[in-house]
């Protein structure tokens, strides 16, 4: 699952004006873009499951256009670990937009990102779940205990209360909370401080 943002060179109304930056400009604007996006993938890492920690270290940035390359690295994310975006000028006044995308795997080499954030249904009981190779408890903070419907398809954060086996480490829902609860614009706009 991908996530999509602006990476804010043309402001619109702006974009004369972004067109006449000065090369320090420029970067400053670029430096800024990519704070946001350091911001946007650490608090990913932070508020997403955490069983044995390869979720929340397979975050990755990637340009959609323009110069640079995908980069990713580990919880907690570095400014280095986000591309840096080019400022010459035929590529600087294109909308470039950064892809941020979670490319963690599991053993069969299969992307898993889609159930870690609630967004594909899937069964989390055995032979898929527990994962010998993965360890019997969490590294990440169990949110929830309780029960799982094994007789369907259900979404990773989606257990009853009460007793049973089953722990979930980030609450259902996380991403799309996240992404339309006010989490998303709050990280980009800590990340997008100009400098005066």
């Amino acid at each position: 699952m991908a996530m999509f943002f602006k990476s804010g060179r043309r402001f619109g109304k702006f974009k004369n004006q972004v067109r006449n930056f000065s090369d320090q400009q420029k970067k400053d604007l670029n430096e800024s873009i990519r704070r946001a996006a350091l911001e946007v993938i650490n608090d990913l890492a932070k508020k997403g499951p955490e069983w044995d920690g390869t979720f929340k270290n397979s975050w990755v940035v990637s340009p959609l256009s323009g110069d640079g390359v995908s980069k990713g690295g580990r919880y907690p994310y570095k400014l280095s670990d986000i591309p840096k975006l080019s400022i010459k000028k035929e590529q600087f006044l294109r909308a470039n937009k950064f892809e941020i995308s979670n490319v963690a795997t599991n053993s069969m080499g299969v992307r898993y990102a889609e159930y870690a954030m609630d967004l594909k249904p899937g069964r989390f009981t055995p032979p898929n779940f527990p994962r010998l190779e993965k360890g019997d408890d969490p590294k990440g903070n169990v949110v929830k205990t309780g029960k799982r419907d094994i007789s369907r398809e259900t979404f990773r954060g989606e257990i009853s209360g009460g007793d049973g086996n089953s722990r979930i480490t980030a609450p259902l829902d996380w991403y799309t909370t996240y992404m339309k609860g006010g989490g998303l614009q709050k990280s980009i706009g800590k990340g997008l401080k100009f400098k005066n």
